[in-house]
């Protein structure tokens, strides 16, 4: 089983107690006190915990008493102490029938043994708040403290949502008629992935059913053309589950037919796992999609790993995975991939997001074997939580970056690539696309040569608009379609 779909019947007994969390730690027997803990969320914590609430396909409430729950018991931290023999993220204790030491320090492992619990108590209590579900499955000797951070818990899934969304590109031609569709990766247990092709003025009608089991939740699909015959394929990277723990950190194929996806083909059993952030791109120039994935490790004390590795395809399976690059966009950087200097091979760009004093934007050149060093191309683009975007808007043959505020304002800026920097100060190419809530993206939806605007509403209208680019700006937004890419599900 490639995810841990019967744990629930495992786990039906009675709650068992973690514990709340005190000043004075202690983990296993053999282990030294800790006094303090972090007083920031751990982003690989929040990636792991989001994810395995997406695979449970958990409600709102019952996602929102886990991160209750996880910041209240540890700052959402994978501590390796606690009050008497509790251990990480929730505070589990080994000797309370929570696992092994080892399994509950796994925050795989540790969400999923507490969300199983959580969607039995919401199910036999459904008047309980998020902050009772947490207290019936922690049974702490403060049970009001769960609800007091409904707040902060919301803000760290909005953050960990971000982070589980971060695809600043995917092509999605799957037909190879040379314009790019749209798709929409239902996860949860179904798996399953639709398709509304472009006729280059709308999305075709009623959405396909593609593929019926691809995707489960939890995962990352992503698409591209692995095999290089014209037509993008689907990829999902399941960063490994609680039966196998790193090891299930596999990469699934489903090449494209043209009318469908065929079924899911392992490439890889060893890429991208646990909170590690995966894209796709042609990075050799063999006209083959690779698969890329960024560490994203966070800065400790100045220092962070923050490694790139890359697995080319082979046209039907992924090679080893090799280091390309030793030190790109750690742990808060929103990363992608794209052929900036229009060479034909992906290079690797990385946006800080940091306020306008610090929003720099970086790339690093592919070499066919390699990531160049990172090197600064423009200082002042995508600001703290507005969305970063990679595509060739003008059509010259080099990707450009893209930003779309997303907020009441609703403005998204381009600036175009010379091949060796971003150009100048921004310029603003539509002041109302994308409000929040919504996912944007860019795609060459007309077959013009040149990356469109698109914005998947969600919410109660499930619209997808489209703002065609002239070269120099987008076109108001029209909607191609009304029903497609509901909540919840992965749109690319």
């Amino acid at each position: 089983m490639r995810r841990l779909l019967a744990m629930a019947c495992a786990l039906m007994g009675a709650v068992i107690p973690a514990t709340a969390l005190s000043v004075t730690f202690a983990a296993t027997p053999a282990a030294a006190n800790c006094t303090s803990i972090p007083p920031n969320a751990d982003p690989s914590v929040l990636l792991v915990v989001h994810r395995e609430a997406r695979s449970l396909v958990v409600n709102d409430k019952v996602l929102l008493a886990g991160f209750e729950a996880g910041w209240v018991e540890s700052r959402m931290n994978n501590l390796p102490c606690g009050d008497k023999s509790s251990l990480g993220v929730f505070q589990q204790r080994w000797d309370y029938g929570w696992g092994t030491p080892e399994q509950i320090m796994d925050p795989v492992y540790a969400a999923t043994q507490f969300y199983t619990r959580a969607v039995t108590c919401d199910r036999n209590h459904p008047a309980y708040s998020a902050g009772q579900v947490a207290q019936c499955v922690q049974g702490s000797a403060f049970p009001d403290r769960y609800d007091q951070v409904a707040g902060t818990a919301q803000s760290l899934i909005a953050q960990a949502r971000r982070m589980a969304e971060m695809t600043a590109g995917s092509p999605t031609d799957f037909n190879g008629d040379g314009r790019s569709d749209i798709v929409a990766f239902n996860q949860g247990s179904a798996g399953d992935a639709y398709v509304a092709t472009s006729t280059g003025s709308s999305f075709a009608g009623t959405s396909v059913k593609w593929n019926d089991y691809f995707g489960l939740g939890g995962e990352t699909t992503l698409t591209g053309d692995f095999n290089g015959d014209g037509k993008d394929d689907a990829v999902t990277f399941t960063h490994g589950d609680s039966a196998n723990g790193p090891a299930g950190a596999d990469v699934y194929v489903a090449l494209s037919t043209g009318g469908s996806f065929a079924g899911g083909v392992k490439w890889h059993d060893w890429f991208s796992p646990a909170a590690e952030i995966a894209a796709v791109g042609d990075v050799n120039g063999d006209g083959k999609d690779d698969v890329i994935t960024f560490t994203h490790d966070a800065i400790v004390n100045g220092t962070a790993n923050a490694d790139v590795y890359v697995a080319l395809s082979t046209g039907s399976s992924f090679g080893a995975g090799q280091k390309w690059q030793d030190f790109f966009a750690p742990a808060g950087e929103y990363p992608a991939v794209a052929d900036v200097n229009g060479d034909g091979k992906a290079d690797i760009i990385t946006f800080t997001q940091g306020p306008s004093t610090a929003a720099d934007v970086y790339v690093a050149l592919s070499t066919g074997s390699s990531f160049g060093p990172g090197v600064k191309w423009h200082d002042l683009f995508a600001v703290g939580n507005e969305v970063p975007r990679v595509g060739d808007v003008n059509g010259d043959g080099k990707a450009d970056i893209v930003t779309f505020t997303c907020d009441a304002n609703a403005d998204v800026y381009v600036a175009l690539s010379n091949g060796s920097s971003f150009v100048g100060t921004t310029v603003k190419w539509n002041d109302y696309f994308c409000l929040p809530g919504e996912f944007p993206y860019l795609a060459d939806v007309n077959g013009d040569g040149k990356a469109d605007a698109l914005t998947f509403t969600k919410g109660s209208t499930n619209d997808v608009y489209v703002g065609l680019s002239n070269g120099s700006s987008f076109a108001g937004g029209v909607k191609w379609h009304d029903f497609f890419g509901l909540n919840g599900e992965t749109t690319l």
